[in-house]
Formats: structure tokens, C-alpha cells, sequence
């Protein structure tokens, strides 16, 4: 190479370099290369659910497996492994049930006396949930209605919070106990518009309470068929009240308590006016976790029915008639 080329580079380089070290002088840092935050494990949940769906407990379990050993035991391994203590007890295998219920109680045990807290660990508050209650359907088939409500009962007396967790405690001792027992009376905390009546001021009428929470879909989708099936009982005195409570922190409620108001008056509208109770304190009593809920209370204030759970018009139906009787009562 010719020197004088040989020099040119050399002093591009040189130029360079100094144009480089001023840049960091003047406090310019070199750009990084973006990384995107890695996406979290994949939940084994919906492939256990579609196995015990079809009745294949032992692929269920494998998938677990799988995940376990490239994940650990994280919180969807948690949640999966109370998902295989339901799918025992579904497919009718107690020893299963019983051995999966034990190592989900376990399992929570061990994370809370590490500092998981309940109210903070989403996947925790499910899986202790699940065994809870899966514990309680086989003492129900046990011993009884009774000593399961009892067991749940004792466990519901253990948990502070966080809401959505004694919500579900309470929705199985309501499953196991509360029809035939009177209706618990509302605690109104808000509502929008005109303040919403109490039970017993609404004693000598059928009444259907409905629990929803304003961005449920399964609630959403009932309200067609609601409004047909309730319709048709109006003229037999039949009231219906919803009830729902706040999730948002206290200061968003009044936002939230106008976007109930207007998810309420849009999608509900074919009911017609319905008081809106907004209640924490009543949707935990009345175990509104499963939403929608139906509470189906007779004339005398006591309830007849009670399922957390979506039903179809002929249900409805079915409910309504024998609650409200006879045509032209309560009139």
C-alpha cells in the first residue's frame, strides 16, 4: 500500500475516534440494542381442563409433568395441580382426589410461610381456593352437607382477604346450606340513582337477585334471556335486584359507580328499572365469585334457590314458576 494511503487511513481513524470521545464527553451514551422482556411461561391450565373435559385424568397429569420440568413449580404449576385434584373428584378417583387436594395445601403452605401473601399471589388465592373446596364436595359425599359446610366454614374463618377468595368459601356454604334458610338482608354501601329497597321491605313479593360484575361476559350474555324469562312473570308480583360491588380502588369508585350505572341501563335495558345494589360486604355473604349468581327468594323472605352458575330460559322458567306461584299473586 502507498504510504500516503497508508497514512489517510490512519488519520480516519484517529478522526474517528475522537469524534467518539467527545460524543461520550458531552454525555452521549451509545445506543443499546432494544430487548424485549421475555414472555412468561405458557399456563398448563386449558390443556388439563380439555383433558379431564374428556375424561383423560392421566394425559392431564403428563401435562403437568412437562411443564413442571421446564418451568418448576411456579404459579400456573400451582393452579394446575388443584385443576388435577377437580378432575380426580370429577372422574370418581378419591385416592387421587385426596393425594392432589393434600399436596395443593401443601404447596400454598409452604409459599405463604416463604411471605406469599394471598391478596398478592393471584395463581395462591386459586389454587388454595380449588382445594378448599374441592376438600369440601368430597366431605359432602362423605358425611354430608353439614360437616362439609362446617369444614368450609373453618377454613372461611382463617382467610382475612382478600375478597374474591372468601367470596368462593361462602358460595360453597351457600351451595351446601343457604336454600331454605332466610335470604340475608342487603348492606347497601352504593348504588346508582334512587336508593335501592331492603329485603324486607320487599317481603310479600317473589324476589330474584342477580349478581353480576359489570365486565363479566357470562353476565352479559344472560341478559337477553333473563329479560324474557322475567318478563313473563311480572304480573305475579315477581321484583328483581342486582347486586355487584366495587373493585376498583376507593378512589375510582365514583367513576366506577357511573360505568355500572351506564353498563347497567345499556346492556341490561330489556329488564326494565331494577335496583343496583353495590356491595362488597353482600357479594361476599351471597358468594358472588361464579358470576352471574341467582338468588331466588319466596314471598316469606326465604330462599329457594340458590347457583352460581349461567342458566338457560327453560331453567329460568322452571325457577320463576315455582317462586312466584300462582297467577295474580303479589298483585
Amino acid at each position: 500500500m502507498p504510504l500516503n494511503l497508508a497514512r489517510r487511513g490512519v488519520c480516519l481513524a484517529l478522526a474517528w475516534t475522537l469524534v467518539a470521545a467527545a460524543g461520550h464527553a458531552q454525555g452521549a451514551a451509545p445506543a443499546a440494542p432494544a430487548t424485549a422482556p421475555a414472555p412468561p411461561p405458557p399456563s398448563p391450565v386449558s390443556g388439563i381442563r380439555s383433558k379431564i373435559s374428556a375424561g383423560d385424568l392421566l394425559s392431564a397429569e403428563s401435562i403437568l409433568e412437562v411443564h413442571r420440568a421446564k418451568y418448576g413449580e411456579d404459579g400456573p404449576w400451582l393452579v394446575g395441580l388443584s385443576w388435577l385434584a377437580r378432575g380426580a373428584q370429577l372422574l370418581g378417583e378419591p385416592l387421587k382426589t385426596k393425594r392432589y387436594i393434600s399436596e395443593t395445601r401443601a404447596r400454598c403452605a409452604e409459599r405463604m410461610a416463604r411471605g406469599a401473601e394471598l391478596a398478592k399471589d393471584h395463581d395462591l388465592e386459586i389454587a388454595l381456593g380449588a382445594a378448599i373446596e374441592v376438600e369440601a364436595q368430597s366431605l359432602q359425599r362423605e358425611a354430608g352437607a353439614a360437616q362439609a359446610a362446617r369444614f368450609v366454614r373453618g377454613e372461611l374463618d382463617k382467610v382475612k382477604g382478600p375478597v374474591a377468595l372468601r367470596s368462593r368459601l361462602n358460595k360453597r356454604i351457600n351451595m351446601l346450606t343457604l336454600a331454605g334458610s332466610p335470604a340475608p338482608e342487603l348492606e347497601i354501601e352504593d348504588h346508582p340513582g334512587e336508593r335501592p329497597p331492603t329485603l324486607a321491605g320487599l317481603r310479600g313479593q317473589p324476589v330474584l337477585l342477580f349478581l353480576f360484575a359489570e365486565g363479566c361476559g357470562d353476565c352479559r350474555a344472560q341478559a337477553a334471556t333473563l329479560a324474557r324469562s322475567v318478563s313473563r312473570y311480572a304480573d305475579r308480583g315477581l321484583r328483581v335486584v342486582a347486586l355487584t360491588r366495587h373493585y376498583e380502588e376507593t378512589a375510582q369508585r365514583d367513576a366506577e359507580t357511573a360505568r355500572v350505572d351506564s353498563v347497567w341501563k345499556t346492556v341490561y335495558k330489556d329488564l326494565g328499572p331494577v335496583p343496583v345494589v353495590i356491595s362488597t360486604a353482600s357479594m361476599e355473604r351471597y358468594g358472588g365469585s361464579s358470576t352471574p349468581t341467582f338468588v331466588f327468594v319466596d314471598r316469606e323472605g326465604v330462599v329457594r334457590w340458590y347457583t352460581p352458575t349461567r342458566l338457560d330460559e327453560v331453567e329460568l322458567d322452571r325457577a320463576l314458576e315455582g317462586l312466584c306461584g300462582e297467577p295474580g299473586k303479589g298483585k
